[in-house]
C-alpha cells in the first residue's frame, strides 16, 4: 500500500512540473500583443532588440510585434554597412493593441582616407523642428526623421550645396526653406522648422441648401434660356434642364429667344422643392415678313401745270385731225 501512495505521489509531482511552465508561457509569450514601430532614415538597415534580430527597415520603419505581458526589451540598435550603428534605451512598452515609436537616426560614416571622400570634407545641417517623427527632405531626397527635436544631416563640405529643404509629417502642413548657409569643414548649420496642425477641410454646402430643377420646354433647338436675365444655356431636343437651389433667392422671370423668332418672356410662379422638377414652356413664333411699300412724292405746282397744257395740246391736235 504505501509503495502505491509513493508511486501516486510521484506521478502527481510529474504532472504538476509539465504545467508549471505552461501556465508560465501562457502569461509571457502568450500574452496580448503591441507593437514597436521603428523608424529610421536607411532602407535596409537592421534593427536588434537586446542584440535579437528583428528585421530590416523598410520604407523607412519597421514594425515589431511584442507581447504586452511579456520581459520587456530593454535596448534596440540599428546598423547598416557604411553607417554608425545606433544604440538605444526602450523606455515605454506598448499595452494591448497599442503602438509605441522608436526612432533611430543613422549617420555616415566618414571615410579613413580623404582620396576616396566624394565632395571632401564633412560638415553638418543640424534640423530642429516641433513635431517628432516628421520626415525631412533635402531636394526632395529623404534624409531622415526628427527625433527628439532635430535631425542631424551629414554633408560634404565641398559637393554640389543642397538649395532646399522640406520637413512633412501626416497632420501637418508641410514646411519648405531655402537653404542659404553652407557647413565648412566640421562645422555646423542650424535650419529651423515649426510645422502647424493642418486644418480640416469641409466641403461647403451649397448655397440655397437642397436642389431642384427647372425643365423648360420649347419648340426651337438653339434657342437661348435666360433666369431673370441670366443665361441658363440653350434648347437641345426640345428643353433645357436647369439646376437652382430651393431655398435660395428664387427667380422671378425666364425668357427664351432665337434669332428669327419673337422673344418669349413669363413670370416664374412655381418654385421646385428638394428633389422636384418644374416645367417651363416657351413658344417661339416667327417674326412677322415686313413687305417693303414705294411712297412717290406729289408733283409740284409747275410740273402739274406742264403736265395739263401737254395734255390739252394733245386733245386739240387730235381733234383738228378728225375735222
Amino acid at each position: 500500500m504505501t509503495t502505491n501512495k509513493v508511486k501516486i505521489l510521484i506521478l502527481c509531482a510529474v504532472i504538476l512540473a509539465m504545467l508549471v511552465p505552461a501556465a508560465l508561457a501562457d502569461n509571457t509569450i502568450g500574452g496580448a500583443e503591441g507593437w514597436y514601430q521603428v523608424n529610421c532614415n536607411v532602407d535596409g538597415a537592421t534593427v536588434y532588440f537586446d542584440n535579437q534580430y528583428m528585421g530590416t527597415i523598410t520604407g523607412g520603419s519597421l514594425t515589431v510585434p511584442v507581447y504586452s505581458t511579456g520581459t520587456p526589451y530593454q535596448t534596440f540598435s540599428v546598423s547598416a554597412s557604411g553607417y554608425t550603428t545606433y544604440t538605444g534605451q526602450i523606455t515605454a512598452y506598448p499595452s494591448k493593441g497599442g503602438t509605441v515609436n522608436l526612432y533611430a537616426t543613422l549617420t555616415a560614416v566618414v571615410p579613413t582616407t580623404t582620396a576616396s571622400v566624394i565632395g571632401g570634407a564633412q560638415g553638418w545641417y543640424q534640423v530642429y523642428c516641433n513635431v517628432n517623427g516628421a520626415s525631412v527632405y533635402f531636394n526632395g531626397q529623404y534624409m531622415g526623421v526628427i527625433s527628439g527635436g532635430s535631425l542631424t544631416v551629414p554633408v560634404y563640405a565641398t559637393g554640389t550645396p543642397y538649395t532646399t529643404y522640406s520637413v512633412s509629417e501626416s497632420g501637418y502642413t508641410t514646411y519648405t526653406g531655402q537653404i542659404t548657409g553652407y557647413p565648412s569643414k566640421g562645422e555646423t548649420v542650424d535650419l529651423y522648422a515649426t510645422l502647424n496642425a493642418a486644418v480640416p477641410t469641409t466641403t461647403a454646402a451649397p448655397i440655397g441648401g437642397g436642389q431642384g430643377w427647372y425643365k423648360v420646354n420649347c419648340n426651337v433647338d438653339g434657342a437661348q434660356v435666360t433666369f431673370d436675365n441670366q443665361i441658363m444655356g440653350t434648347i437641345s431636343q426640345g428643353s433645357l434642364t436647369v439646376p437652382v437651389y430651393v431655398t435660395g433667392t428664387p427667380y422671378q422671370t425666364y425668357s427664351v429667344s432665337a434669332p428669327g423668332y419673337v422673344t418669349y418672356t413669363s413670370t416664374l410662379t412655381q418654385f421646385p422643392t428638394v428633389g422636384q422638377t418644374v416645367a417651363l414652356y416657351a413658344t417661339l413664333n416667327p417674326q412677322a415678313t415686313t413687305v417693303p411699300t414705294t411712297t412717290y412724292a406729289p408733283l409740284t405746282p409747275g410740273l402739274a401745270g406742264a403736265a395739263i397744257l401737254i395734255a390739252g395740246l394733245g386733245f386739240v391736235f387730235s381733234r383738228r385731225k378728225d375735222n
